[in-house]
């Protein structure tokens, strides 16, 4: 595998995970304290971040696209089950946050890989 498909994979699995987490951030959040406003922006942020991927993801060879989503789409299909079986808890919320930062600052690291070998 080239350095290019290398990388159309690292794009992809950002542009999944980005999805993922734009999808459980519409959920249920009536439990939670967070203030309103930035729950909004981190979701507004998230579509723009999908918007600039969605031309890269297009890119992605299929067969590479589906072998590497199935992992991610398992990790957050267990999140959500997870947040209901939790009944959207505050709780449940405070640790899907957790794991939502844990994700991101990875997704920092895959994007500078990215940048380093163009």
């Amino acid at each position: 595998m080239g350095v290019k498909e290398e990388a159309q994979d690292r794009i992809q699995i950002v542009h999944q995970t980005l999805h993922h987490l734009r999808r459980i951030y519409s959920m249920k959040l009536s439990s939670v304290t967070w203030v309103q406003a930035t729950v909004e922006h981190f979701t507004l942020l998230l579509d723009r971040q999908l918007g600039e991927l969605e031309v890269c993801v297009r890119k992605a060879s299929p067969g590479s696209r589906a072998r590497k989503n199935a992992t991610v789409l398992k990790y957050f299909k267990d999140l959500t089950m997870f947040l209901k079986k939790k009944g959207f808890s505050d709780c449940a919320w405070e640790i899907t946050y957790t794991e939502t930062r844990a994700h991101l600052q990875q997704l920092i690291l895959i994007m500078a890989t990215i940048s380093k070998e163009y």
